[in-house]
């Protein structure tokens, strides 16, 4: 047979891949249903120029495609919609094959569904593949009868011209996503955003259509124009225009937030997790409810998976989210509805669930008279077979299958934790909570999330009770100076203690250097103030003030007035100095100088300024600092505010060992956070460092110096006063760009560090 003769439109020379895999295979065009062998010729030859596995494999999956078709009556339709297709572009035929059978059983909707694809191939084939591929997905989410009003506010924003394919393909995507909220009506609405900012940036206009959306679900139409005008006036690069158009800079929220009417959830969630606290006894996650959508039974309301209350993430009034939070602590409290195997009666659940929140908190039925009237009935807060004409705003939904399949997967990863880590059941369980809240349901996708937790935070295994002390977890944002705006939870601060072995370190320095400690010590015991001063001439006091009372006295017989100022008052002085040092451990201080390394002098230094101030009477916490890529960023206490310099911090402070590199901005942030938690009228920042800011994927030095330089910033708007010593002779370029001159010194040798650090401390605090 002259393979050949069916497909006379292509030549010899294109169609020879597809002549040496039909030789190769002789038995494919005899294995095909009868009838169809010209059409695998005509598919495959739109492809059978190529010479690559593409093409052999293509040739495959269409003959696995076309065999399926066996016995349908509707084949030689199909097939001449996948030759036409295929006419057009190869891409698409795999697709198509795909997803023919999720359209309809008659051929009139497999005839108009094709020919709606080749017009939109011809606008984009792209997006016409994209169409083609979610036709399943769409049918299921909007149902046969509005697959092509999807396809059609696809082939109208088309329109706009090519720049707005990256958009229009996002859309086919995102539109029937499981986590989709927009109505496909309101898409509309959006592609015409969509297609005002791809006129600055197609890239922004995609980001928009795939996040920006969902971030402007909670603004009406006309807040949502707004934030667009907004972001096309303020970006002034592409990525600026992408960073705010998916939602992911802070002025991007902040903007949004600042547009939204109503109560957000995110500036209330604090508040009402510790009402349910209160309530319930025990902590409570408040969570937004966008993680449920997709779930059976989910209609966007308030809801519980058992251990995560979920609440809309923008109410109308205050009042509403508290009874909506309230109302879901009083169902986690009550079990018979989770019991799937019982009948449960959704209104009388909630009823009862309303009557035990009332019993404990009898105010609350003023507010629910508000939001219900004039549905709320007599009775409402003790009759339990009170009639509920419709559901009350603040219920939601009951999803007892989510809260046996949120047990069921918490158990089934915790067999397997066990099984492969030896930590504590409850760790893995508040990991596994905390996953689950943020919308992640399925057990590989967990399961691969927690491995590559355990493996990257390299956790120690303590007992449950150590767990709080020896290994907390932050996120913090980090400037972009491309951006010109922060990128919001971007870096993992690890804190841990730094290990506490023996060792004689500071026992050393003390006996080496006794006579400066000493001297130090009588320098820093004058800062010492006296437990009273003695105010004189004061217009109030305990006492009379007598040599300020007889010049008063004579004033007044010559005729003035009497003076007030005449008595002495007592007041009780106290130096309210909070200090936090933050001290490199970057692999560069393993450098040696003058035959001592780096970290040793650093170390050296403080063990002086801890005798120093412990004698003084200062707080002062010590943190050793070291990173390896923004999600290890790791902090080793050595001394936090609160503990003694005993023997154990001692220990700690010698074993700081040099490590990696520096991410100067993230620590000097938790360093914020440290120092935020301190009572103190005056608080420093002291950072010990040997070199300027690097770590990996820390951008140029100009990136990390900005970040540096704005997160001290960020210390000195909460009243910190950061300082930088470092020993970098190369860093006196950067170092201005990081901060003032008056807040840095760079130490001419780094041997002299032990002798100028307690120097430059006096300084700073008097």
């Amino acid at each position: 047979m002259d393979i050949l003769s069916p497909c006379r439109t292509y030549s010899r020379v294109r169609m020879s891949s597809l002549t040496e895999f039909l030789r190769s295979h002789p038995d494919i065009l005899q294995r095909l249903p009868n009838g169809t062998h010209d059409a695998y010729l005509r598919i495959c030859g739109s492809i059978a120029h190529l010479r690559s596995r593409m093409a052999t494999n293509f040739f495959i999956s269409t003959f696995h495609n076309i065999e399926n078709l066996r016995g349908n009556p509707s084949t030689p339709l199909i097939l001449r919609g996948a030759k036409r297709l295929a006419v057009r572009n190869w891409t698409m035929t795999s697709s198509y094959f795909e997803s023919v059978s999720a359209v309809s059983s008659t051929e009139v909707a497999i005839e108009e569904w094709t020919l709606f694809a080749v017009r939109m191939a011809d606008s984009d084939v792209e997006c016409a593949s994209a169409f083609l591929k979610h036709t399943p997905a769409a049918v299921r989410s909007f149902g046969p009868e509005h697959v092509m009003l999807w396809g059609e506010l696809a082939i109208e924003a088309l329109k706009a011209g090519r720049r707005m394919g990256r958009a229009v393909k996002a859309y086919l995507e995102e539109a029937v996503s499981d986590q989709c909220a927009t109505p496909l009506e309101h898409w509309n609405f959006l592609l015409d955003q969509a297609e005002r900012i791809s006129l600055r940036a197609a890239s922004a206009a995609e980001a928009f259509i795939r996040l920006g959306t969902r971030v402007c679900l909670l603004l009406n139409d006309s807040e949502t124009v707004n934030w667009v005008d907004q972001g096309l006036e303020d970006s002034r690069s592409e990525e600026e225009l992408v960073g705010y158009f998916s939602g992911t800079t802070f002025k991007s929220l902040e903007k949004r937030d600042s547009l939204t009417s109503g109560i957000v959830l995110q500036d209330r969630a604090n508040m009402l997790s510790l009402m349910c606290e209160a309530y319930l006894g025990r902590r409570v996650k408040i969570r937004s409810n966008n993680s449920l959508i997709g779930v059976q039974g989910f209609t966007g309301g308030p809801a519980t998976d058992g251990r995560t209350i979920f609440l809309p993430e923008v109410v109308p009034r205050l009042g509403l989210f508290k009874l909506m939070a309230l109302h879901q602590a009083a169902l986690l409290e009550a079990m018979d509805w989770r019991d799937m195997s019982r009948r449960v009666h959704p209104t009388r659940t909630h009823v009862e669930a309303d009557q035990r929140l009332l019993k404990k908190l009898p105010a609350l039925l003023a507010e629910m008279k508000r939001l219900a009237e004039p549905d709320l009935p007599e009775g409402y807060s003790d009759d339990p077979e009170t009639e509920i004409i419709r559901p009350m705003p603040w219920w939601g939904d009951l999803l007892p299958h989510l809260v046996k399949d949120t047990d069921g997967l918490i158990q089934k990863v915790l067999m397997k934790a066990e099984e492969k880590y030896d930590l504590p059941p409850a760790v893995v369980e508040a990991l596994l909570t905390f996953m689950m809240a943020e919308g992640k349901r399925d057990f590989k996708g967990i399961w691969d999330d927690l491995q590559e937790a355990f493996d990257n935070l390299e956790f120690l295994s303590p007992e449950a009770e150590e767990l709080e002390e020896s290994f907390k977890t932050f996120m913090y944002k980090e400037w972009d100076t491309g951006l010109s705006d922060y990128k919001l939870d971007w870096c993992l601060v690890r804190q841990r203690m730094a290990k506490d072995e023996p060792n004689a370190f500071a026992a050393d320095v003390r006996n080496r250097l006794h006579g400066l400690i000493n001297l130090i010590r009588r320098q820093f015991l004058r800062l010492k103030p006296e437990q009273f001063r003695k105010l004189r001439a004061q217009e109030f006091g305990d006492d009379l003030d007598w040599e300020a009372l007889i010049p008063a006295i004579v004033e007044m017989k010559a005729g003035g007035p009497l003076t007030d100022s005449v008595y002495i008052r007592r007041d009780k002085r106290s130096r309210d100095v909070a200090v936090l040092f933050l001290v490199d451990m970057s692999g560069s201080t393993e450098e040696m100088v003058g035959g001592r390394r780096v970290i040793d002098l650093q170390k050296e230094a403080m063990v002086l300024m801890a005798e120093a101030l412990d004698s003084v009477g200062d707080p002062f916490a010590i943190f050793g600092f070291t990173s390896e890529g923004r999600y290890r960023v790791d902090l080793f206490t050595v001394k936090d505010f609160g503990e003694p310099y005993g023997e154990k911090a001692q220990y700690r402070l010698g074993n700081l060992e040099p490590k990696h590199f520096t991410r100067l901005g993230t620590a000097i942030r938790h360093g914020i956070y440290k120092l935020n938690a301190v009572p103190a009228l005056i608080k420093l920042m002291v950072i010990l460092t040997d070199g300027r800011p690097y770590d990996l994927e820390y951008g140029t030095l100009s990136y990390a110096v900005a970040d540096t330089h704005r997160a001290l910033r960020e210390a000195r708007r909460h009243r910190i006063h950061p300082f930088i010593i470092t020993s970098d002779q190369k860093g006196s370029e950067y170092m201005k760009l990081i901060c003032p001159q008056t807040q840095s010194i760079i130490v001419p040798k780094a041997e002299q560090l032990p002798t100028v650090l307690p120097a430059m401390y006096k300084r700073l605090t008097t």
